[in-house]
């Protein structure tokens, strides 16, 4: 008989919450290289030893951070580098156990730099970076995805372990601030939304608008901010209001960074979210908005099509490309697949009857992709014939600029032909040239 001791070690010997917890690496990643970047010209100024925030002797002997070491400005700039180079790479998930923990590191000495500048994210990051360096956090999304790993009941223990905690800190966060708002005077009497938009240094055009325009509502909000938080912890637990508060607080911090300007709070508070959904739940997810994107794909493709069969049938061009390459078939199937105004057909030149009635040279195309406009004899080649594909297809137009200054520098022909020389070419029975003349030795 199953007990609920043997449901919880289940649940806990197996890796769950792979998705979520990859999506907050790379959140956090893109995030602490956006501290590191944003302010790069003014480094000196918020965090060495000569600028404004200058930290005495006491706080030092009482904080851990590399940047405490020295004051030298050399030494700084060696570290603030290696942070900024350790962040990227945690950011793309290489090495994922090494990297997390350096840029931790790194970035908790800059953390304890910062003083009076953060925004309240920063230390929730903080925490929850902690917890991550025991998490599996580069599964998904990241360069080391496809790398194989070794299973270990162990490590996936201290993986959930890991997400838990962040999960159980963000419900503290957002439970002891409801409390605390719950006995303040302002938030008890609706105002508090009211009186932060008349503070310019905390509320942007947009919210004291809102609460100069729209008082009850802003009454009303300040309450909803109070019950959502209060209610967070405890609506995790059905898969319903799950869905329900996460959508809620989502707004909450939405409305934040939009009228208060606190952006990088916002989303720091925000990407937390996705540890609250299992891998499951992201691959429903996935499902889903896949089904709906090739639904709205296959009804945009059909209006589209007739569209272009009535206004710009004139335009449509013929592409011979060689069916027995198969990197010119996957070229075929892509195109064909973004091709909205059905203006691209393509003939493999590699059909007896293609050659004889377009009157063309199969050297050349053995050579080249050749292409035509339908109703047009001039036959162009190469990058020509590469240029009146990309117009012809919407997603590929932000590339033609590049493709024409390729042309007319002479290094797109150059690039095609040197891709084009290296194509593997496979016969209907399947076998290349070099097996063909591996069968002929024998």
């Amino acid at each position: 008989m199953t007990t609920s001791i043997d449901r919880i070690i289940r649940f806990f010997i197996k890796d769950r919450f792979l998705i979520g917890a990859s999506i907050l690496r790379f959140i956090f990643g893109a995030l602490i290289l956006y501290y590191y970047l944003i302010h790069y010209t003014q480094r000196y100024f918020l965090w060495s030893g000569v600028g404004f925030n200058i930290i005495d002797n006491e706080i030092k002997d009482s904080t851990y951070s590399l940047y405490n070491l020295s004051d030298n400005l050399f030494y700084f700039d060696i570290i603030f580098h290696l942070g900024i180079a350790f962040a990227f790479l945690y950011t793309i998930g290489y090495r994922g156990k090494i990297f997390s923990i350096l840029n931790f590191i790194f970035y908790y000495s800059l953390y304890k730099r910062t003083m009076y500048i953060g925004d309240g994210g920063d230390n929730l990051m903080c925490v929850a970076l902690f917890y991550l360096l025991f998490a599996n956090c580069t599964e998904y999304f990241s360069v080391d995805a496809n790398r194989k790993k070794a299973a270990n009941k162990f490590v996936s223990i201290l993986h959930n372990f890991s997400i838990m905690m962040c999960i159980i800190q963000l419900c503290i966060v957002y439970f002891t601030s409801g409390f605390y708002q719950i006995i303040g005077s302002m938030w008890n009497n609706g105002t508090a939304i009211y009186y932060i938009s008349q503070v310019k240094a905390f509320s942007r055009p947009v919210l004291t608008s809102f609460s100069d325009h729209f008082v009850y509502l802003s009454i009303i909000a300040t309450y909803l901010s109070i019950i959502i938080k209060i209610s967070f912890p405890f609506l995790l637990f059905n898969k319903f209001s799950k869905i329900v508060i996460v959508l809620a607080i989502m707004m909450f911090h939405l409305g934040i960074g939009i009228g208060m300007g606190l952006i990088t709070f916002s989303i720091t508070m925000i990407s937390m979210e996705a540890l609250l959904f299992t891998d499951a739940d992201y691959r429903k997810l996935y499902t889903c908005m896949t089904n709906k994107y090739f639904l709205m794909k296959d009804k945009l493709m059909k209006r589209t099509s007739r569209l272009g069969h009535q206004y710009l049938y004139e335009h449509k061009i013929v592409v011979f490309y060689d069916g027995w390459c198969s990197m010119c078939q996957q070229v075929k199937t892509n195109c064909e697949k973004m091709d909205m105004f059905n203006l691209v057909q393509f003939v493999s030149f590699r059909e007896p009857e293609t050659i004889t009635s377009y009157s063309l040279d199969i050297t050349r195309l053995e050579a080249r992709m050749h292409s035509k406009k339908l109703k047009s004899s001039v036959v162009v080649d190469g990058i020509d014939s590469i240029i009146q594909l990309a117009k012809r297809i919407i997603m590929y137009w932000p590339l033609l600029p590049f493709l024409i200054a390729s042309k007319y520098f002479g290094i797109g022909q150059a690039c095609y032909d040197f891709i084009a020389k290296r194509r593997v070419i496979v016969s209907p029975n399947h076998c290349t040239d070099m097996c063909m003349r591996e069968q002929v030795n024998k």
